[in-house]
């Protein structure tokens, strides 16, 4: 349920951050992450590294040397750890813990974590220590540092420390493997996946002995619960102070887990896009209940979509529904590595697609319009595109390495810890027919415009209805929480923080969760955001993050302004079959320009956005444009380079999209400046400069140039 679908280590400093700085037009990667955050953490990295008698937090630092010369190892508590990071400054452990916290005297596994000291903390001691926990289940934490929490923390991390750990299953902490599993292919709905989940879950249970020489259950030991179990025996070996617990998705389940057993320890929490730890609806209806006022929202509130497209962007992907389950569509269309390949979807693939628009706003940006591309034009190209690109941004489960993900940690936390539709202690074959009877007795148009079936045939690793069929029955009950509620003390500060457009854990849910954990609370919606607002995906909640923890105790008081006035997303207006069909510029009046060198002008920034759109979304360079011609990256992505780019068939562009950080630097975003050339049939070329924002809100597009040698210049909505 709700798996993290990309960790943003690949972003970090100083490689894709620090081009940001260095470049002379920076680049924006695939995560746009604030420029005003980005030279936060570079400052941090490059200049406030810390000495090397840096300790944890209450013990003194005599000295700041320069990183290169920081001890080579640190003691922070009973654990002595190992230098093993100088971008930044990390120190890593292992903690030997017990596989079965009920037989202490049983088989141990390891359990992996950094430690980054405090870089620059106040009269030489750390203020407190900080501990992100990533979601999926199944992603590492510490992968998810550079370019992630290190961003998100930002200069808090002068003062305090932080602590990474990967939790049991994953990362570097005796990760599980099955390779039948790891490098599943196909669809996962499917009785052949609920075989090859069985048979890894049954491997489990061979693989460690107790002294007796029995087997280990272990397909019950790798939950929520034992887990938390981990975390706070690495905290009490490390001898931290009380710390301040985040987790984003299914780390903010995780989080609950944790407070609940752990409160002691605990200074303060976040939690991040999150849902109730008891209660779920197993069938998660929700996340359809959500979709159509998020869907129309977006296409409402982008003026390109809004003026194309008026009415109601729910009721035409029900059309699109009803289509694609009488007529699936297959074309040859660009690949999301940027190479042309074959690509085909059904109902199905509708119903992921709609799923995963949760956590990645590129599919609420780009699939009104591709569903009109294909409904009205015949076009599928569009709407095949982005479900390629989705396949790869969004579903990239199988195929990647264990230590970037365990499908099998999934599934042994979705299996035990989620509510199911049938009972985990019943036979094989009883729960097939609990799952039947399930299905029968729930309304038609339960999941509509979708049929149960179809709903319940998506990708697993977004709900895993029916994956967990041939998991063994448990044998050791490990509720993830225990007592009674509210789970943690009144005096503990809970901040919570969500996405408006999150249909995965919608704010609809957030009142539930409230009342379930207790505690001094606060629920912050950020409006037009997707799953995951924090990890320096927006710089409204890094900044709330840093100031509550800060100051948790004046949680009633944090400014969160910032919260409302995250910008819409830019739906696309359109994707035309042919120049006649392209919205024109608009003029004040005064311009002579042809309607047709007017919509050839139009034609072309939207070339030049689509391509920035994509590059953004899957840095693939080269990549071949959604009708013919290329597009290459030069400069770590501060430029792309289009050579007759074809958004519409008969329209061919090129020429460079350059990208600068808009000022004043808090602002966020990129200013744009794109110098094209675009040529169509029955015009001689055009020669075009426009310029735009990718961050302020209503953004139009400024173009000028020729056109037929006639001068042009009008606007349009930004791209």
């Amino acid at each position: 349920m709700y798996a993290r679908t990309e960790q943003t280590g690949p972003a970090g400093c100083p490689a894709a951050l620090l081009r940001r700085l260095a470049a002379a037009t920076p680049a924006t990667a695939g995560r746009v992450i604030r420029t005003a955050l980005v030279a936060a953490l570079c400052a941090w990295v490059l200049v406030s590294a810390p000495g090397a008698s840096a300790r944890a937090a209450g013990e003194p630092v005599a000295s700041r040397n320069a990183v290169a010369g920081a001890a080579a190892t640190l003691r922070v508590g009973t654990q002595r750890l190992s230098r093993c990071a100088l971008d930044p400054l990390a120190y890593c452990g292992r903690l030997s813990v017990p596989l079965d916290y009920g037989v202490p005297s049983g088989p141990r596994i390891s359990v992996a974590y950094r430690f980054y000291p405090a870089s620059a903390p106040p009269a030489g001691t750390a203020l407190g220590t900080v501990v992100p926990v990533e979601g999926g289940p199944g992603y590492p934490s510490i992968g998810s540092v550079e370019g992630g929490y290190s961003v998100m923390y930002g200069s808090l991390l002068e003062r305090f420390n932080m602590l990474a750990v990967d939790n049991r299953g994953t990362g570097q902490s005796t990760p599980l493997k099955c390779p039948a599993l790891q490098e599943f292919s196909g669809p996962t709905g499917t009785s052949s996946f609920q075989e090859v989940v069985g048979a890894c879950a049954t491997a489990l249970n061979h693989r460690w002995r107790y002294a007796d020489g029995s087997w280990v259950h272990a397909s019950d030991l790798f939950t929520s619960a034992p887990a938390a179990e981990d975390l706070a025996a690495v905290i009490t070996a490390l001898d931290l102070p009380r710390v301040d617990l985040y987790g984003d998705s299914y780390g903010s389940f995780f989080a609950q887990v944790f407070a609940s057993r752990f409160p002691q320890l605990l200074r303060s929490v976040i939690l991040d896009s999150t849902y109730q730890r008891a209660g779920l609806d197993p069938w998660y209806r929700s996340t359809l209940e959500a979709m159509p006022a998020d869907l129309d929202a977006v296409c409402s509130r982008s003026p390109a979509c809004a003026q194309a497209a008026p009415g109601s962007s729910w009721a035409r992907i029900g059309t699109l529904a009803e289509s694609l389950r009488r007529n699936p569509i297959s074309e040859v269309v660009p690949g999301p590595d940027g190479a042309l390949e074959q690509v085909g979807m059904g109902v199905v693939g509708l119903v992921d697609l709609l799923n995963d628009a949760a956590g990645d706003p590129e599919i609420y940006r780009a699939l009104d319009a591709s569903a009109r591309a294909l409904l009205n034009e015949d076009d599928p190209a569009p709407l095949l595109r982005l479900y390629a690109q989705r396949l790869a941004e969004d579903e990239a489960y199988f195929g990647v390495p264990v230590r970037q993900y365990s499908d099998e940690l999934y599934l042994a936390v979705s299996c035990l810890d989620y509510p199911q539709l049938f009972d985990m202690s019943a036979p094989e074959d009883v729960r097939a027919g609990e799952l039947q009877a399930a299905e029968a007795a729930l309304p038609d148009s339960t999941f509509s415009p979708f049929s149960t079936d179809e709903w319940l045939a998506q990708d697993q690793n977004t709900e895993a209805y029916t994956a967990c069929l041939r998991w063994p029955s448990p044998t050791v009950a490990q509720p993830p929480t225990t007592g009674s509620q509210p789970l943690l003390p009144s005096s503990l500060p809970v901040l919570v923080l969500g996405g408006e457009l999150d249909t995965w854990t919608p704010p609809s849910g957030v009142p539930a969760v409230l009342a379930q954990i207790g505690g001094h609370a606060r629920f912050i919606e950020l409006a037009n955001a997707t799953h995951v607002v924090g990890e320096g995906d927006t710089a409204c909640a890094s900044t709330l993050v840093q100031e509550f923890v800060a100051d948790p105790a004046a949680i009633d008081s944090l400014q969160a302004a910032c919260a409302s006035a995250v910008p819409p997303i830019r739906a696309v207006g359109s994707y035309p079959e042919r120049l006649e069909e392209e919205p024109p510029l608009q003029t004040a009046g005064a311009d002579g320009a042809s309607p047709a060198a007017l919509r050839l002008g139009a034609a072309a920034v939207s070339t030049a956005g689509d391509a920035l759109a994509r590059y953004q979304a899957i840095e693939a360079s080269p990549d071949a444009g959604l009708h013919g011609g290329s597009v290459t990256a030069a400069r770590g992505g501060a430029e792309l380079r289009l050579h007759e780019d074809r958004l519409l068939p008969d329209v061919a562009v090129s020429g460079t999209v350059t990208l600068t950080p808009n000022e004043p630097i808090e602002a966020g975003g990129d200013s744009v400046t794109a110098v094209l050339s675009a040529s169509a049939p029955g015009l001689r070329a055009a020669s075009l400069t426009a310029t735009w924002s990718t961050a302020a809100p209503d953004a139009e597009a400024v173009v000028l140039g020729t056109v037929e040698g006639e001068a042009v210049a009008g606007s349009m909505p930004a791209p």
